[in-house]
């Protein structure tokens, strides 16, 4: 009988490993890349600053008073009061405790004219100011604070004085209290 001759054997390699498997376990224990994703972080200084602000606003431009016979007692030398409340003030300051002062233009006037604080949201209120040309205290401990008021002008004359007009340009003002 002729003798058949085969090989049970299989081609391998470094001590009878098959080379996939080899390869699996250098990959297992040796990887490609050793290096874990990392994220990173950056910060930066971010500065807001706020100025002192001390802002007083007159709510409308012009006032008008008329003093006419209907606001006349005969005999008397008083005429008025005449009174106008369409204007209001307002204001928003920031810093330590602030006041509004008021004042006029019109060095000399020939008619009585003042001015009130109605109603205000935070202060306190001065009496009733007769306008003149030195600023006068008109809302005081207004601290940190917004807030406004109704602006209570009354115009009074003497018949003595005639008739006539007067101008006057009213500002208020923000002073340290």
């Amino acid at each position: 009988m002729a003798r058949l001759h085969t090989s049970l054997r299989t081609h391998t390699s470094f001590n009878g490993f098959p080379q996939q498997i080899l390869a699996l376990l250098l990959l297992v224990a040796f990887p490609l890349c050793t290096n874990a994703q990392v994220y990173g972080s950056r910060s930066h200084t971010m500065t807001i600053s706020v100025a002192t602000i001390n802002n007083v606003t007159v709510s409308s431009g012009s006032v008008s008073l008329t003093i006419s016979a209907a606001n006349v007692t005969a005999g008397q030398d008083a005429m008025g009061p005449v009174v106008n409340t369409a204007t209001s003030l307002l204001w928003g300051f920031n810093s330590s405790l602030r006041k509004v002062t008021v004042a006029t233009n019109l060095a000399a006037p020939k008619f009585t004219l003042t001015v009130l604080a109605v109603a205000p949201t935070v202060g306190t209120a001065a009496p009733a100011v007769t306008l003149s040309t030195t600023a006068t205290d008109f809302l005081t401990n207004l601290g940190r604070s917004s807030g406004s008021c109704t602006l209570q002008y009354t115009g009074t004359a003497l018949a003595s004085k005639g008739a006539g007009t007067d101008t006057h340009t009213v500002t208020f003002s923000v002073a340290a209290q």
